[in-house]
């Protein structure tokens, strides 16, 4: 992000560390491509408090967690990419004249307010560029930009100091989760949705080839239902507005099937619904396969965020 440009520079890390409202996810990665493996592995309760409704209300309140996850791993010895909550971070594709990345950041600043809802000075911001499956006029480019209000940006970063934290870089967590499930070469012809459900928020991404060109975050409650049914009408009814959006949107692009993902993905009957409902192929995905890294014992899941931050000097 422009205003603290290293922001999301890459850097030779492969610890992550996932920020939830219930839990703090920390992994970290030994070996290369040819050989990953995951040496630590630990989440924590986050107390509930410090993140709300996908949201970063007091980093402060995960002092206290991250200090304890510190303890159970003997301390942070390898730089950490850390995850910002989806819901406090814009994600945008803005069409540019063809220039330098570097230029075209400079250049955003002019039109920053026409995207975003505060000044540009008020930001941190970052940009990379992605192939658009809307044709683009000669002489110009797609940008996908993601911006924050600087104030969150620092708070986190103080928080990370204060933790003893060596801060290699900080992502949104809806960026991470879907680097997690492409993997490394992973790459689609045509349009397709990522779908990741989890407790109280879900996230949707529409990808083209390995780009991700629209971001979409919902708070959605999974509740009950009867006999132990998980209850998925909300999530169901998201991705049908979600493809309606897109269809009307990338008219050109034709969506071949849905990957799925998160913590919900192994409940019972939510592929099938999902297929039914969108008349779409569902995929089921994880974090580990597309990287070759070995399952760990435990298979808990939801643990996207946190693969994708430490792997992404990688992809």
């Amino acid at each position: 992000m422009a205003a603290a440009s290293a922001l999301f520079k890459k850097t030779r890390n492969k610890a992550g560390l996932a920020l939830h409202e219930d839990d703090l996810r920390y992994i970290e990665l030994e070996g290369n491509m040819s050989r990953l493996r995951v040496a630590k592995k630990v989440s924590v309760p986050s107390g509930g408090k410090g993140i709300r409704k996908n949201s970063l209300v007091d980093a402060g309140d995960l002092l206290a967690p991250i200090q304890a996850l510190g303890a159970r791993i003997g301390g942070f010895k390898v730089p950490v990419a850390l995850s910002l909550p989806s819901r406090d971070i814009l994600i945008r594709v803005v069409d540019l004249p063809e220039m330098e990345i570097n230029d075209a950041r400079e250049a955003l600043q002019w039109d920053f307010e026409k995207y975003f809802p505060y000044a540009f000075s008020d930001a941190a911001v970052d940009i990379s560029k992605v192939e658009n499956p809307q044709k683009n006029e000669p002489g110009t480019m797609s940008v996908l930009v993601a911006a924050c209000r600087l104030r969150t940006v620092e708070s986190v970063m103080r928080l990370a100091g204060t933790a003893g934290i060596q801060l290699a870089t900080i992502e949104p967590e809806n960026i991470a989760m879907f680097r997690a499930i492409l993997g490394p070469s992973l790459s689609f012809p045509a349009g397709y949705l990522a779908v990741f459900s989890e407790n109280g928020v879900s996230q949707i991404v529409l990808g083209y080839k390995d780009n991700g060109v629209l971001f979409r975050t919902s708070l959605l409650d999974i509740i009950e239902a009867q006999e132990g049914q998980k209850d998925f009408s909300p999530l169901v009814r998201e991705v049908g507005n979600t493809l309606t959006f897109v269809r009307n949107q990338f008219r050109e692009l034709a969506i071949e099937h849905i990957l799925l993902g998160g913590a919900f993905v192994a409940e019972k009957g939510l592929k099938e619904v999902i297929e039914e409902t969108s008349g779409l192929k569902v995929l089921i995905t994880d974090p580990w396969g597309p990287w070759g890294i070995p399952i760990p014992s435990d298979d808990v899941l939801g643990w996207e965020t946190a693969v994708g931050l430490a792997v992404r000097e990688l992809s």
